[in-house]
């Protein structure tokens, strides 16, 4: 390895060069990435709302849909209204009052019945169909122009919803990397032993970070999750990398090594710990590709392909920085903000019974409470009166009710069981509306009778569609329930061949989805994780050691929300348990690997010091940079699903970090013989 740094310094102008202009490239490639909104798209496709969507996309086009309200019209000008929001580009079709009756009738001889869905107390309530679905550009678009329209029109629905999803996503990035990056320098700073280190480190990590998010335009799409998160987690989580190599650099130069061969001896010194922590970050995200939840692969790929991109430039771009930089480096140096953790490492060889104590007491109910959680599952489905002046959703509901459509597919050419199907679904309480050919019109009427426009809207070439319109929204226990009674109705007349598809299917298809993941994507996680710290130590014991201590914080980051009384979306919960254990087992590896070193000269308890005081300031900063970045999400974020797992990260950086100072040490120490035993080719350890 010695040849391949000596390569490196030698040619550290061309290294240099040849990773800043990837990086420039990658920067333009950026806006070449497609963002995905639609978390239903990745459902499995056996799931029964992803089928019913790539039907109804084959047999009727699946059109994004909207309500939208005009308040302070009469009939006339809410006719001349609905007109001019048909002539809107990307609109497809409007539905009002004028569709069902005459409106140049008196007001007083129009049935309330008939008018109470689209017309009270002056205000005018149309539903919206576009030519693209709710995520399409040309969808957002023409809410735009309607947002301008008669002194500003209020709306809710799924477009709207995913309107201001787009619009929150797109304003937070910038506010979240302001707040998070100062702080990071801050920290960096703090934790430095030279003014320009910080300034080295941002570069290695901002060019892998634009390496990375400049490749993501090469795959078909990535989540706006992902998106969101994805670049600042990879800083954030591969900081630690550039961290361990840098010290141990300056370790190297105090021993009075001269600058070449002090890069060269720390890089190699540090390439097994900084490889075995990447790989275990690695394995841990590798391990949500294996959710049949594709919204797993999306967040697992990019961020495992991040670390690697981090790791490569950290071993090859460092240490030629560090080369060409070495003497204004030497002369920057300054004494070390931080302590040196001779004091914690004191404390917990000292204090080691009583917080293996303190530990069991904190685990056990810690284990018992995680298991108790409650959790959402889709994340923003209801984003109702979030984004611009277009924000007033709330009124609609006020004034018109809910109104939560699902879409029923069953196959064709049967009027009357489709008439008989919506009687019954009619009759359940949280039903408000059923809409199909067989409400619409007489099943003894011969289907030519029926207008041709009338009957393609409501008829393919191979099934029927029936509109069911809810009185609920959101993840209520009733929404579940009644998905599952809805389909099992519908079932009872369509033995096979029926499909569902609509915001709450989507929802309890997630549920059922992903429920199903947790168990395996757990075990995965820590059956990669342990072979890959059993290589790298050569050892059975360490391996159980760091995967005890860390997953020991995995059950105390989780049991949080039972505490406090908050759900938890279920699919942060999966991510960051990921999350956690492959990117902070990073401070167990590093605390253990010390510890072994020093036990050749030093009894256990000495050791322990030892490799607190050498690895504490390392493991504390790179847990510091997590935890900003994980709350900076939490705080900053109007997005659930983002927020949530920015706490979760935020929250467990700093846990796992406080067992590994403090627990990690009580253990070797404890289990010292064993892992004497059980570690191969260790013969030469002080007893």
């Amino acid at each position: 390895m010695e040849r391949i740094f000596n390569f490196l310094i030698d040619h550290k102008g061309a290294v240099i060069v040849l990773f800043l202009t990837a990086a420039v490239i990658s920067i333009a490639l950026i806006p070449l990435t497609v963002i995905n909104y639609d978390l239903t798209e990745y459902l499995p496709e056996d799931s029964g709302t992803k089928g019913a969507i790539i039907a109804a996309r084959a047999e009727f086009g699946y059109s994004g849909t909207a309500r939208i309200m005009a308040e302070d019209v009469t009939l006339a000008e809410a006719a001349d209204l609905k007109q001019r929001i048909m002539a809107i580009n990307g609109v497809k079709d409007v539905i009002w009052l004028d569709n069902l009756i005459d409106i140049t009738k008196p007001e007083e001889f129009i049935a309330q019945d008939t008018m109470k869905d689209f017309y009270k107390d002056g205000s005018a309530l149309f539903q919206v169909e576009f030519e693209e679905d709710n995520f399409a550009e040309s969808t957002s678009g023409a809410l735009d122009e309607m947002e301008k329209m008669n002194g500003g029109l209020i709306a809710i629905g799924d477009a709207q919803n995913s309107r201001n999803l787009k619009m929150m996503v797109g304003n937070e990035v910038f506010k979240i990397v302001a707040f998070i990056l100062p702080i990071i320098i801050l920290v960096l700073v703090a934790a430095s032993s030279a003014w320009l280190e910080p300034l080295i480190y941002l570069i290695v990590i901002g060019v892998s970070v634009a390496i990375n998010s400049g490749t993501n335009s090469m795959l078909k799409s990535i989540s706006f999750i992902t998106n969101s998160m994805a670049a600042l987690l990879q800083l954030a989580i591969s900081m630690d990398y550039s961290i361990f190599l840098m010290h141990r650099y300056f370790e190297e130069r105090d021993r009075g090594l001269e600058s070449r061969q002090a890069i060269i001896r720390a890089s190699v010194k540090t390439l097994s710990s900084i490889s075995a922590s990447a790989l275990t970050t690695i394995a841990g995200f590798l391990s949500l590709m294996f959710m049949s939840y594709g919204i797993g692969s999306d967040i697992g790929l990019v961020l495992a392909k991040g670390i690697v991109i981090s790791l490569l430039t950290v071993v090859i771009l460092l240490p030629a920085l560090i080369a060409a930089f070495s003497k204004t480096i030497d002369k920057t140096r300054h004494r070390p903000f931080l302590p040196d953790f001779y004091g914690i490492g004191r404390i917990a060889a000292k204090c080691r019974h009583a917080i293996l104590v303190i530990a069991l007491i904190l685990i056990i109910p810690s284990f018992m409470a995680q298991t108790k959680n409650e959790f959402t599952y889709g994340g923003d489905a209801d984003l109702i009166g979030i984004g611009s002046t277009f924000n007033d959703g709330q009124k609609i509901i006020d004034k018109f009710g809910i109104d939560n459509p699902v879409m029923i597919l069953v196959p064709k050419g049967d009027i009357k069981k489709e008439a008989f199907l919506a009687q019954r679904l009619e009759r359940l309480d949280y039903v408000r509306s059923v809409v199909s050919l067989g409400t619409l019109a007489d099943y003894a009427i011969p289907p030519s009778f029926i207008p041709a426009g009338v009957r393609e809207n409501f008829e393919s070439e191979n099934y029927s569609r029936i509109i069911v319109n809810l009185n609920f929204v959101g993840e209520i226990p009733q929404s579940f329930d009644g998905v599952e009674e809805i389909r099992s109705i519908v079932g009872g007349y369509y033995p096979d061949g029926w499909k569902a598809a609509g915001t709450s299917t989507g929802l309890a298809d997630i549920k059922d989805t992903i429920t199903r993941d947790s168990r395996m994507v757990s075990v995965i996680t820590l059956v990669a994780i342990g072979l890959i710290v059993l290589i790298t130590f050569k050892s059975f014991s360490i391996p159980i050691i760091l995967l005890a201590v860390i997953q020991s914080a995995v059950w105390m980051n989780m049991a949080f929300p039972y505490f406090t009384g908050f759900k938890m979306d279920y699919v942060g919960y999966l991510i960051v348990g990921a999350l956690q254990l492959g990117a902070t087992v990073d401070y167990g590896i590093l605390f253990a690997g010390r510890y072994l070193s020093f036990r050749r000269k030093a009894i256990p308890k000495e050791a322990a010091i030892l490799a607190a005081k050498t690895a504490g300031s390392s493991i504390a900063t790179s847990a510091l940079i997590l935890a900003t970045a994980g709350f900076g999400f939490g705080l900053i974020s109007q997005v659930d699903s983002v927020s949530g797992m920015g706490i979760l990260i935020g929250r467990g950086a700093l846990l796992s970090a406080i067992m590994a100072l403090f627990l990690l040490p009580a253990l070797l120490i404890g289990a010292d013989r064993i892992i004497y035993k059980t570690t191969y080719m260790v013969t030469d350890w002080k007893r």
